[in-house]
């Protein structure tokens, strides 16, 4: 299973969370998507995948396929959250030639909390924790991110700007190379924490009161400890990601 095709998923998640959370349309959706990332690790291939699009969305909790949040207001336009999330990252040695040898990488669930800020000026704030609690990577996560919707009558557009941080812990399990991988042409290696800064640009079409069409394109950035590790692409500098689908809300 190619785990690592999914990790711009996360930062969609993310924003997707935050969003629903303030809007608080309580609503149950379903719904299908094209999505499209880019992957850092060598000799695999980019692919798009066809899925399958679940969201839950009320005044105090929120899911989605891969995160569910319990919200609790603060005053009318701040909020916590607590999180529950799945860290859809990692690879299995036989993905491709280059983790031949290495043990495979997991997937993890994380839990942690947000505090969330929303007004019409200045829009969308979220800062962010997230720590493994099943002793996959044992890292921890942070994030800060600003979202501004800009709402017509059938059509928002959502410009968003993020910075993520993660832990030398997170970072050495996902890229890391341990003694008893060395090879000849794979050299132990051990990075340290590691920061993230990235944009998105989404865009959500209401085509009738119950069906949503929505389009994502993502880009970040690859911090020198992800860089350098010899399972990822030479001069690879940056990621993307992309989606595009519909929702039907019940």
């Amino acid at each position: 299973m190619k785990k690592h095709l999914y990790t711009l998923t996360l930062t969609s998640a993310l924003l997707l969370g935050t969003a629903g959370t303030a809007q608080a349309q309580g609503n149950f959706g379903i719904g299908l998507g094209l999505f499209n990332g880019s992957t850092e690790y060598k000799d695999i291939d980019t692919e798009v995948y066809l899925l399958p699009v679940l969201m839950y969305e009320s005044e105090s909790f929120s899911l989605s396929p891969t995160r569910g949040e319990f919200h609790l207001p603060v005053s009318s336009n701040m909020w916590v959250s607590a999180i529950g999330a799945l860290r859809l990252q990692g690879y299995d040695a036989d993905d491709s030639a280059t983790f031949k040898g290495m043990d495979d990488r997991d997937i993890g669930f994380d839990l942690g909390a947000s505090v969330n800020f929303y007004n019409d000026e200045i829009g969308f704030l979220s800062l962010e924790w997230l720590a493994d609690v099943t002793s996959t990577s044992e890292g921890n996560e942070v994030s800060a991110i600003w979202a501004y919707p800009i709402e017509g009558k059938a059509l928002t557009i959502t410009p968003s700007v993020f910075w993520r941080w993660q832990s030398d812990d997170l970072i050495n399990y996902y890229y890391g190379v341990k003694t008893n991988e060395v090879t000849a042409t794979r050299g132990a290696y051990t990075p340290d924490s590691a920061s993230t800064f990235g944009g998105a640009l989404s865009l959500d079409y209401k085509l009738t009161q119950s069906v949503t069409l929505f389009s994502e394109i993502s880009a970040y950035s690859l911090d020198d400890e992800v860089k350098n590790s010899p399972l990822v692409e030479d001069d690879k500098d940056m990621g993307y990601g992309a989606s595009i689908g519909f929702v039907y809300s019940f």
